[in-house]
């Protein structure tokens, strides 16, 4: 990011998870923005867990495990160690693939290599980088949230592989601070609102969507990442001003620093 402070007396609103919210906060802050926590979600074991726990004991049986997610990777693996220390011996992992840098990231902290990161950081990415390994009897294990798309679990299957589509982890909405955030808006204390996620989307309008919203949020510039969060966001008639081509929280400063920086010219 070109600039010292080019965030400099903007306040940003951090949507994240508690635990996710920590990076994202620091590289506002380290670019001069002051970051608002408010996580719209929460991350919530399953509460069957013997399932999880058996299709684990059966990884054997898959050709490719895939993750979407930080999220999943670190709920694979929490109920994966379980598994592990009951079983007393250790169980190989198939070929895993996963979507984006984020998720690569977390599953190298786990001490695997993924074989295959596609270009595009969404599932149809995924998808098309998978389509050689797609084929008749091939078995497709998706570790992944409650709320996550059928995108890739209907493309595997309609090609002929057989696709298991593994809940390891819940999304919640969190309405815990809907005081704070409805005081921010109304008192115009909040200049860049930032989602990560549809389901941050979709919390925040059915947190908002009673009250006059619009009104207190007409000077607010939006940002999300990726197409799907942007597609959610317009269909609640949610402006945004902000997509980044690359789905990543860098890509995404630094796509507002750049709007901000046209919108100076501009003046």
């Amino acid at each position: 990011m070109e600039g010292e402070q080019p965030l400099l007396g903007k306040r940003i609103l951090n949507t994240r998870g508690k635990k996710q919210a920590a990076e994202f906060s620091m590289k506002i802050t380290a670019a001069g923005g002051t970051p608002i926590e408010i996580p719209l979600l929460t991350f919530e074991k399953p509460k069957n867990t013997t399932i999880i726990k058996n299709t684990i004991s059966n990884l054997k049986s898959y050709d490719w495990l895939i993750f979407t997610s930080k999220n999943g990777v670190d709920s694979f693996f929490d109920f994966y160690n379980q598994v592990v220390e009951e079983a007393g011996m250790n169980l190989p992992l198939p070929k895993i693939a996963v979507v984006g840098t984020k998720t690569e990231k977390a599953l190298l902290t786990k001490g695997y290599k993924p074989e295959l990161v596609p270009e595009e950081f969404i599932a149809e990415g995924l998808f098309k980088s998978l389509t050689p390994f797609v084929k008749k009897g091939a078995r497709f294990l998706l570790a992944r949230g409650n709320l996550a798309r059928s995108y890739l679990v209907d493309e595997l299957i309609r090609h002929g592989a057989e696709a298991t589509d593994l809940v390891v982890y819940e999304t919640v909405g969190d309405s815990r601070e809907k005081e704070r955030l409805v005081t921010l808006l109304k008192d115009k204390q909040i200049d860049i609102i930032t989602f990560t996620s549809p389901s941050t989307v979709k919390q925040f309008y059915k947190m908002v969507e009673q009250l006059e919203w619009q009104l207190w949020t007409k000077n607010v510039i939006f940002a999300c990442i990726g197409p799907e969060t942007e597609k959610c966001a317009k269909q609640l008639h949610i402006p945004i001003h902000i997509c980044p081509a690359n789905y990543t929280i860098d890509h995404l400063l630094t796509e507002i620093v750049d709007y901000l920086k046209a919108q100076e010219g501009e003046k």
